[in-house]
């Protein structure tokens, strides 16, 4: 796998940190965006891994880091939701112009939910392969319902996650309870791959459940047995992205 740094420009002029992960030889089929979960970044080792078995299978890949997160520019407390997606589409028109149109996208966990509601506005993207997600964006309020709590009464509110401090604003919470999966699901009209682990401790295999249920056909769902969220095994990641290759291999 060849790796290829660059910065990308979003809808409010800040530079993303992106990488473009290709086939060694450089026999391209399709470009695919891996879009990270929540607070992680790009350069979790997980997605490399995958990226490099979709490369195998001649898939090019995006992954990038959302505003105010790793190498990019912005502000964490400044996003919210909404910014998530308009960060992948801004991924998606960079690709179209300087490369070809993505028809793959990918997401892990919260970035999943990105990626569908992103994929809704896409008619180029063939396909839609998301990896534990949950079966609603608000979900995450429930997770940091102390946080949100805290962020209503004083207007900013501090967490730590995974290790780093991150900062909220009432907005972000409002913003991410505006959306609806189920609701939009019935109108993705695209393939779509749910892969989760039932030993998930992060976002329960229920989740997946009614990921399937709310989507139409064509829709595929895989048991990730033993796997856990993050996929930080390599073997597991590497797995995951044999999986996906195989399966949108039909659909590119």
């Amino acid at each position: 796998m060849i790796t290829t740094e660059f910065f990308i420009t979003n809808k409010k002029g800040l530079k993303l940190a992106a990488n473009l992960d290709q086939p060694d030889d450089g026999k391209i089929k399709a470009y695919a965006i891996f879009v990270h979960c929540f607070t992680c970044s790009k350069d979790l080792k997980s997605i490399a891994n995958i990226n490099t078995s979709l490369a195998e299978t001649g898939i090019a890949t995006l992954r990038f880091d959302m505003t105010g997160i790793g190498s990019s520019e912005g502000n964490f407390i400044d996003t919210n939701f909404t910014s998530h997606i308009e960060d992948i589409l801004s991924c998606t028109y960079y690709l179209s112009n300087n490369y070809k149109q993505p028809k793959l996208l990918i997401g892990h966990s919260l970035g999943g939910s990105a990626a569908l509601f992103a994929a809704l506005k896409l008619k180029y993207v063939k396909a839609v392969a998301t990896i534990a997600s949950s079966a609603e964006p608000s979900h995450l309020s429930l997770k940091l319902k102390n946080t949100k709590a805290r962020a209503i009464r004083n207007g900013i509110s501090e967490t730590e996650i995974g290790g780093v401090k991150f900062k909220f604003k009432p907005k972000f919470f409002e913003d991410i309870e505006s959306y609806s999966l189920a609701d939009k699901l019935t109108n993705l009209n695209k393939p779509y791959l749910i892969l989760h682990s039932p030993v998930d401790k992060y976002t329960e295999i229920e989740n997946a459940e009614l990921l399937f249920q709310n989507a139409r056909q064509p829709k595929s769902f895989i048991s990730l047995d033993h796997i856990d969220h993050l996929m930080l095994k390599k073997e597991d990641a590497l797995y995951v992205g044999k999986l996906i290759g195989i399966w949108v291999s039909k659909y590119l």
